[in-house]
């Protein structure tokens, strides 16, 4: 098989000749380190007074022109870096969410704040700072909401490129320019407001939710349109320890909008896989109602066990992962540590088929070399004997 065939083996539920190997994105040190190191690191660029002067003079005006840009290279280079590396299947990621707004300020269309900052490796990253929409004059006033078309339309533009540069050299998870409706209302309105606005300002919360159901189905079909296969959509619903709300409000208020979406992937011969760190284990069950064909995530440091849940869910759901990030893949790690952590994943994971395994989200701290010494040893220890 090769990288097509064996990725849409297991989505499909047959038992593909080994397990695939996901890459869940590269950041910038990483796919630098494949790609090469840029003449001069880019947080020199973005992060000094001059730069600084200029954003907070004309940032919105310059964001579509020259920052932009920019991040859509971003975007294809870890792709590009993903297929050098030797992954069978890459998360996929057109991000156009970010408006510059000042000189270490960044303004997502939902509705949240960031501070542009260092990643630690000589690059420019982001960090969310705050809420944008504490009131309803916010809500009105929110002056950064895209025009829904023109933003699915360019999705589409990358898309076709992607797909037509690496479409048969890696099995692509597409993920738009929309990030998950419920994290995105979370981030938008913030923690401490989210239970209380879906009671008391169940009005905006609606509409909200309405524009953003608009942009996640819009930006899927322009990807479908475009070639892509799979829909990989973030939406981050439970904290470590558990759900952020209670199970029953998070399908009352979200699942309608989920399933519409889902339904229409599906009608196209689609396959909808959810990322959502934290422990889900709770909500497994609620997201396969919806429609969901896979999970990805399945985050060491919380408490949710992949084992189990292969059990539960593995005859159902696709499972995603599994690979630790926050010791297993970052530079303290020793090769050995990464071949036995793989091998203890495939031993009780790969039987029976439906699992990908790869890191359980991408991180600036996790080199190149691990990522190798990971598919390496995937590729040793993931074969299917009576495939």
């Amino acid at each position: 098989m090769d990288k097509i065939e064996r990725t849409r083996a297991v989505l499909d539920g047959r038992i593909p000749d080994r397990v695939p190997v996901f890459c869940a994105g590269i950041e910038d040190r990483t796919y630098n380190e494949v790609l090469g190191k840029p003449l001069i690191p880019p947080k020199y660029l973005l992060i000094n007074p001059v730069t600084g002067f200029i954003f907070n003079r004309w940032g919105p005006e310059l964001t579509r022109k020259l920052v932009q840009p920019s991040i859509t290279a971003g975007m294809e280079k870890r792709v590009r870096a993903a297929a050098e590396l030797g992954f069978d299947a890459t998360w996929a990621l057109y991000d156009e969410t970010f408006t510059v707004t000042g000189a270490n300020t960044m303004a997502r269309y939902s509705g949240s704040l960031y501070d542009i900052v260092d990643d630690g490796f000589g690059n420019a990253t982001y960090m969310y700072r705050e809420p944008g929409i504490t009131t309803r004059d916010d809500f009105e006033s929110w002056p950064f909401w895209p025009d829904i078309d023109d933003l699915a339309h360019r999705t589409y533009k990358f898309y076709r490129k992607i797909v037509k540069k690496y479409g048969d050299r890696i099995f692509l998870f597409g993920q738009g320019p929309a990030y998950g409706i419920q994290e995105s209302l979370l981030w938008a309105i913030g923690f401490e407001r989210m239970t209380l606005w879906i009671r008391r300002e169940a009005d905006l919360v609606k509409r909200y939710i309405e524009m953003s159901e608009e942009i996640c189905l819009k930006c899927a079909i322009a990807m479908m349109d475009a070639g892509i296969s799979a829909v990989l959509q973030t939406d981050d619903f439970a904290f470590k320890s558990g759900p952020l709300m209670n199970p029953k409000m998070i399908d009352e208020v979200f699942g309608p909008s989920y399933k519409r979406i889902i339904e229409t992937v599906k009608n196209r011969d689609g396959k909808y896989i959810l990322h959502s760190c934290g422990d889900n284990t709770l909500l497994f069950d609620t997201f396969i109602n919806w429609g969901v064909d896979g999970f990805h995530a399945y985050e060491n440091t919380s408490n949710v066990d992949i084992y189990s849940q292969k059990k539960l869910h593995g005859d159902r759901a696709v499972m995603i992962g599994g690979v630790d990030i926050d010791y297993t893949l970052t530079d303290q790690a020793s090769d050995m540590d990464i071949e036995n952590a793989v091998k203890d994943l495939m031993d009780g994971l790969a039987p029976g088929g439906r699992y990908i395994i790869g890191p359980a989200h991408s991180l600036a701290s996790i080199p190149a070399h691990n990522l190798r010494v990971m598919i390496e040893a995937a590729h040793t220890h993931g074969a299917y004997t009576d495939a």
